[in-house]
């Protein structure tokens, strides 16, 4: 084998090492609570903040509850548990909901300026 062929296997090595180092220290991604919770404490934030209107606050609030109703129903059909696919819906409902608020956000920044 010759030299350059060893340097790009030994340098292919240390470049594939790094990247399973890092897929085993990342953090698992958040719940759908904790999801709810941190979308909670954003809200409560720029409201205080008056980056949102307390309509606009209220709104979002509002959108977590329906979730929030929407995941009891999900529970009681299905045992106490999600499934995959309530899982995914309840991610996408809350994706929704996140989307609002940085659109909220950013239009009270250029509005700002």
């Amino acid at each position: 084998m010759s030299f350059r062929k060893v340097a790009m296997l030994a340098l292919s090595t240390s470049v594939l090492a790094g990247f399973l180092s890092v897929g085993a220290q990342a953090k698992r991604p958040f719940t759908i609570t904790e999801r709810q919770t941190r979308l909670e404490s954003d809200i409560a934030k720029d409201e205080k903040t008056n980056e949102l209107t307390k309509k606009e606050a209220d709104g979002l609030r509002s959108d977590l509850q329906d979730i929030a109703t929407h995941i009891t129903k999900m529970k009681d059909k299905n045992g106490g548990k999600l499934s995959y696919k309530d899982e995914g819906k309840i991610e996408k409902d809350l994706n929704s909901v996140s989307l609002k608020l940085k659109k909220y956000e950013l239009n009270k920044r250029v509005e700002s300026k």
